[in-house]
């Protein structure tokens, strides 16, 4: 084998990694979000709370599904590569979502906020890999799933308070209300530094 043909071999095997990771990735995802989606708690809540939780049980499986495809395109089987990432993958997940435990429908929608933040990390990973290996159709996958989990992060963020409030007044009297939008506009704030951030990296 030629130098040449060696390093093809290595980026491709690399590609196939990291897909195979995220479809491991997706995977656990869906499977615990389908889980929250028949939850009796999540039919009687807000209906944003149901919205949500609906929308990522079904982007998690669209994005499984086409990782699965880009996968075959890229020579890597499947079955072999997922069977390998799903361990390493399931021990990251595994402290997120608990398969045996009950919670309330803040408590869900607060470990998918943290699971969409891991898929979004590795999204980014993903998309640089494929611009720096100069696969396009890798780079440009991953950033079309990054972009879809991004807008429900930002969602999560937004009505979060809502969603506790109403677990609250489930539980407990005397619950205030307008609670709910103070701590929306306080927290909301608090993303938004009134002081500019320089970047700690070089632009060099």
């Amino acid at each position: 084998m030629s130098n040449q043909d060696r390093a093809a071999k290595q980026r491709a095997d690399m590609l196939q990694q990291y897909v195979s990771d995220m479809i491991a990735v997706e995977n656990q995802i869906a499977e615990a979000v389908k889980r929250q989606a028949g939850d009796e708690h999540v039919a009687t809540h807000t209906p944003a709370a149901g919205r949500i939780i609906q929308n990522i049980s079904q982007l998690a499986q669209q994005h499984e599904q086409h990782l699965q495809d880009h996968l075959k395109s890229l020579g890597g089987d499947p079955a072999k590569g997922i069977k390998e990432a799903a361990t390493q993958i399931m021990g990251a997940l595994a402290g997120i979502y608990d398969k045996l435990r009950t919670e309330s429908v803040s408590k869900m929608l607060r470990d998918d906020y943290t699971a969409l933040n891991l898929a979004a990390v590795s999204y980014t990973m993903l998309h640089t890999t494929g611009l720096a290996l100069q696969d396009q159709a890798t780079a440009d996958l991953a950033l079309r799933h990054l972009r879809a989990y991004a807008e429900i992060i930002i969602e999560i963020n937004r009505i979060i308070p809502r969603v506790v409030v109403e677990d609250l007044r489930d539980d407990l009297e005397g619950v205030e209300a307008a609670s709910a939008q103070r701590a929306i506009e306080n927290t909301q704030q608090a993303w938004q530094p009134s002081t500019p951030r320089h970047s700690t990296f070089g632009t060099s």
